[in-house]
């Protein structure tokens, strides 16, 4: 049977003039997902996110 392990994050980005939130938050995502972190699911600014558990 699978088994995961769970992550959760704040990602609260605080704007000014000069930034981009799709930029920011896309890049912020990109970095997770390529630790093999899967988005699972949003609550306001909380991100869960889950990765399965390799045993070897």
């Amino acid at each position: 049977m699978k088994q995961f392990e769970y992550k959760v994050e704040d990602m609260q980005i605080r704007l000014t003039v000069n930034n981009d939130f799709n930029t920011i938050i896309t890049d912020k995502l990109n970095s997770i997902g390529r630790d093999g972190w899967e988005l699972a699911g949003v609550n306001g600014t909380l991100c869960f996110f889950k990765r399965e558990i390799i045993f070897d």
